[in-house]
């Protein structure tokens, strides 16, 4: 480059278009032409800019600023897909039968237990930086006894939960991907007893239960191979505003009080296996367990443990 430039000052210097003029002024418009070619074979940028270190500066960093994003972007991606294959993307249907057992002082102190099934339907989603999994939970058995006293039991939820990658850990030198995020959960508990009877027997037949909650997530999936994974899971309420069904005739306390994770709570867990059938096609099985607690008015406990079958379809 610097042999075009002093090619060019001396052409300019030898032009006949430039003025007979005194020798200051000739030489002095013979640089600024010279300077003008110059700027142009470097690339339209004047000689001091080029020289400047702090534009050079800025120069390379907004280069590798650029770089970085691209690279962290395209990273990212890569995170974001393979987050999905292991959370889901779908629908999810599962079912299964489980022991229950429940004391409810509202009505007696003795525990009542059984067999009742179980079905659970889920949609989930995972997003750029996050996912969400909204599921229905269904309950219900008319055989629930205590020797020979027996009672009608229905329970159901509906869940909202948003799960954040949160990091990776190592299990058997597999890779295990953590997820943990904020939780919301309405539940309702139903029973009856199946007595015959009017007035007060009747009034205390009824216990209802009900739990609006606030709380906490947490996932962990580890994939085995491309079409097996492990998964588990833990729910936990911490904040809930509770609801109970009272005889005024007995109690002037309020129905509905707010209620901390000592004195109202709901949380679950599970682990179990799935395998990828075909593409979008999944098979599950899982061990379930439950537990609900709450001591603000008549002492109320119920826990139920479960093994389901399942299959989700990936949309």
């Amino acid at each position: 480059m610097d042999s075009v430039v002093v090619a060019a000052r001396q052409k300019v210097k030898s032009r006949s278009w430039i003025a007979p003029v005194a020798g200051f002024e000739k030489r002095n418009m013979a640089d600024r032409a010279a300077t003008e070619i110059e700027s142009f074979v470097c690339g339209g940028l004047p000689k001091r800019l080029l020289k400047c270190p702090t534009m050079m500066t800025h120069k390379r960093c907004t280069m590798l600023g650029l770089s970085f994003w691209m690279w962290s972007t395209c990273l990212f991606s890569q995170d974001s897909t393979r987050y999905t294959l292991v959370f889901g993307d779908g629908v999810a249907f599962h079912g299964g039968v489980g022991y229950f057992a429940v004391r409810d002082e509202f009505i007696s102190s003795e525990k009542y237990s059984g067999v009742i099934p179980l079905f659970v339907a889920s949609w989930s989603r995972f997003h750029e930086t996050y996912g969400y999994r909204l599921a229905f939970q269904y309950q219900f058995t008319s055989n629930l006894k205590n020797n020979n006293v027996s009672a009608e039991i229905t329970q159901f939820s509906i869940s909202l939960d948003f799960l954040y990658p949160v990091g990776k850990a190592s299990l058997l030198e597999k890779e295990v991907h953590l997820f943990l995020g904020p939780s919301t959960e309405l539940f309702l508990h139903f029973r009856r007893q199946n007595i015959a009877g009017s007035g007060e027997s009747i009034l205390n037949a009824y216990s209802v239960a009900s739990l609006i909650s606030a709380g906490l997530r947490f996932e962990a999936f580890c994939p085995i191979s491309s079409d097996l994974q492990l998964n588990g899971s833990t729910q936990l309420s911490v904040l809930s505003l509770g609801g109970r069904f009272l005889d005024p005739r007995k109690s002037d306390a309020s129905p509905v009080k707010l209620l901390s994770l000592f004195t109202g709570l709901n949380a679950s867990g599970e682990l179990g296996v799935r395998y990828r059938v075909t593409t979008s096609l999944i098979a599950a099985v899982a061990y379930r367990l439950e537990i609900t607690r709450i001591i603000s008015w008549d002492y109320f406990i119920a826990g139920s443990d479960f093994f389901t079958i399942g299959v989700s379809y990936d949309l």
